[in-house]
């Protein structure tokens, strides 16, 4: 049974890692739809659609590093706890 423990704390630390993976799926996908739909509003394909892709992995990829230096800042003030 202790191995079960030692895999529900290993899964526990990754769980944050994990998660980031389906944020930034999502959010460039949202952001992906969102350039689609007024590119079909406004009559200007392909351009909002490839602002809201750029826009959205800009913003993914700042999310993505706050995300892992605060994480990478924990688990250091964890190990030297």
């Amino acid at each position: 049974m202790a191995g079960g423990n030692d895999t529900n704390g290993i899964l526990r630390s990754a769980a944050p890692y994990l998660t980031l993976g389906g944020q930034l799926a999502a959010t460039v996908t949202v952001f992906f739809f969102a350039g689609k739909w007024a590119d079909e509003q406004f009559g200007t394909a392909p351009w909002l659609m490839l602002a809201g892709i750029t826009a959205g992995a800009a913003g993914v990829m700042i999310k993505f590093y706050r995300t892992v230096v605060q994480l990478s800042e924990k688990e250091e003030r964890e190990r030297r706890a």
